[in-house]
């Protein structure tokens, strides 16, 4: 198990639900915890852990604009 922190704020989004179609939850994180190369969780900076399989996507604070790879 390797803990890898982010050299750029990441902000991760989860879906906010099954009806609610379009609508997210967005969470900064603090760290990554790697497990054997194969499992990504994300640890926000509040402490939850979050699978990255439960990740709808995520932007990356570069040069002041939050940039996601669509």
């Amino acid at each position: 198990m390797k803990t890898v922190v982010p050299a750029n704020p990441i902000k991760i989004y989860m879906r906010q639900g099954e009806i609610a179609e379009g609508e997210y939850l967005a969470s900064n994180v603090a760290f990554m915890i790697i497990d054997n190369f194969k499992n990504l969780t994300f640890v926000t900076i509040s402490g939850t852990m979050i699978p990255a399989h439960d990740i709808a996507f995520a932007r990356v604070l570069i040069d002041g604009a939050w940039v996601s790879h669509d």
